[in-house]
């Protein structure tokens, strides 16, 4: 089970403005909630069964009246908490157990609707007038704050579960792809370059090395996805480096020039270093491949931006052909691409990592001329 993210509740907790002074209020009257928790398990049982969907999940669920009971024991516990982290750590796994089930996300926040409904109908009719604002009001905060735990644990639960999946099937394949690329090597190393077979073996190599590409760009991509940024003052030409060099150690891009210019009050920013180097990573890919053979240069520069203060302007021209209007709409979907041997991944993958680290990215033609990425990124300087 994923960790129970305390800290972030409290949060929440906190925003919503569950205090002392609303569980005062709530106090003198919590035992007039509890006697009813057998009438709101039976209400809310009634309630679902008038739903086919939901009648269909009540009548085949694995053990007759366990739904009652686990109703009858949170509505009791929204009144009675043991302690604050318990009583959290208690919501976190009926969100994450909603997922096991396969429960819809909607009819769970639809059950709470009707909770809410069915206390405000107690407080109408047994709290003195004098103290219904009082009690009403910490009654929806708190029904709030279980739909917030619940969804929250649901996302992640569903997201992690998902993201798994994705990276498994992921290895699986990688695993296969590797035994197939060695097979074809060993075949073609016994084949003479002259028989028809060496090049069929070679185009064979050439889809299996897209195919690890593509392997390597959907685990990064369910990284980034499942994991919460970190953010830490970071030199942006530190991580502009060492995509460079990573790129460049391949073999293949030795021969580009990459020309740096950064403003020097432009160069501390506030993100996740991982996530950042992989944005980068893959737009210089996406640069490095798209240039201009004859003339193979990039130009990366920095300055603040003069339009949203706070931020920091990076961008990246290549030499290479611009883009076409009408591909400009699709270039960050995944799978798509325009190249041979693009895996349609690595703007998906740069898009996603600046959309976690509160930048904005944009790729477009700079007619006549080639094409440029900008991207603005929170500056460490709050001045």
């Amino acid at each position: 089970m994923i960790p129970v993210p305390y800290q972030k509740l409290l949060f929440f907790k906190e925003k919503l403005g569950l205090g002392e002074k609303e569980f005062k209020a709530l106090e003198p009257f919590r035992d007039i909630f509890i006697n009813r928790k057998d009438d709101f398990s039976g209400y809310l049982y009634d309630f679902f069964l008038g739903i086919p969907e939901t009648a269909m999940f009540l009548k085949h669920y694995e053990t007759p009246g366990f739904l009652k009971k686990a109703w009858t024991g949170w509505f009791e516990s929204l009144f009675c908490w043991n302690s604050e982290e318990d009583f959290m750590k208690y919501l976190w796994r009926i969100g994450a157990r909603h997922v096991e089930v396969n429960l819809d996300q909607r009819y769970s926040n639809l059950g709470f609707s009707m909770s809410r409904q069915f206390c405000e109908e107690i407080i109408l009719k047994e709290i003195p007038a004098e103290k219904k604002e009082a009690v009403s009001r910490t009654v929806n905060r708190l029904i709030d704050f279980c739909m917030l735990v619940e969804t929250d644990a649901y996302i992640e639960t569903h997201a992690r579960c998902d993201m798994e999946i994705v990276r498994g099937v992921a290895d699986r394949v990688r695993n296969k792809i590797t035994v197939i690329g060695g097979n074809i090597k060993r075949l073609q190393r016994k084949t003479d370059m002259k028989d028809p077979l060496y090049n069929v073996y070679e185009s064979v190599l050439i889809d299996s090395f897209a195919c690890e590409r593509m392997i390597t760009d959907i685990r990064v991509y369910a990284d980034i996805s499942q994991k919460e940024p970190e953010f830490r003052e970071t030199s942006l030409e530190t991580l502009l480096t060492k995509a460079v060099a990573q790129l460049k150690s391949k073999g293949e891009f030795e021969n580009v020039t990459v020309e740096m210019e950064f403003d020097k009050k432009a160069q501390i920013i506030l993100v996740d270093a991982k996530d950042i180097e992989n944005m980068f990573y893959y737009l210089l890919e996406n640069s490095f491949e798209a240039i201009n053979t004859h003339d193979p240069y990039i130009k990366v520069s920095s300055h603040a931006d003069t339009f949203l203060p706070g931020r920091i302007r990076v961008e990246i021209f290549n030499r290479g052909i611009p883009l076409k209007e009408e591909e400009i709409p699709m270039i960050f979907f995944p799978f798509f691409s325009t190249k041979p041997l693009g895996t349609g991944f690595g703007l998906s993958i740069a898009r996603l990592a600046a959309m976690k680290n509160y930048a904005r990215l944009s790729i477009n033609p700079v007619p006549g001329k080639g094409t440029k990425a900008v991207i603005t990124l929170p500056s460490a300087d709050r001045t």
